[in-house]
């Protein structure tokens, strides 16, 4: 097991952790099913932004690893659902990932305005 955290904001600076598509318990979400996966990461990313003051908003940089090239149309569209706004620096990275179930894992960084600015 590692020790880390799925987030941490450093001033007004936010990092989350590479993101796999699980449960409270660890188990895949989603199935063999890619689409589904990525939604599972966004959303397990959205609610640590949330936990330390951020929003899809604030995204300024997404990085998607993904298992297998032809997956990027299905992961895509997960992705544009949440970003289609905000349009971070985005990079895909095909990579053998922690399992081989595992279709997408996802890391990203924010950048929350400074008050009065």
């Amino acid at each position: 097991m590692l020790a880390y955290s799925r987030a941490v904001r450093v001033g007004h600076q936010v990092f989350v952790a590479g993101t796999l598509p699980v449960d409270a318990e660890g188990q895949l979400v989603g199935g063999d099913d890619a689409h589904l996966q990525a939604c599972q990461v966004l959303r397990l990313i959205l609610a640590a932004l949330a936990e330390v003051g951020a929003s899809a908003a604030d995204v300024v940089r997404l990085r998607i690893y993904l298992r297998d090239h032809a997956d990027l149309p299905a992961i895509a569209a997960a992705q544009f659902a949440v970003f289609e706004h905000v349009r971070p620096a985005c990079a895909v990275v095909q990579s053998q990932l922690a399992g081989e179930r595992y279709r997408v894992q996802m890391e990203a960084e924010a950048v929350l305005p400074v008050l009065g600015q």
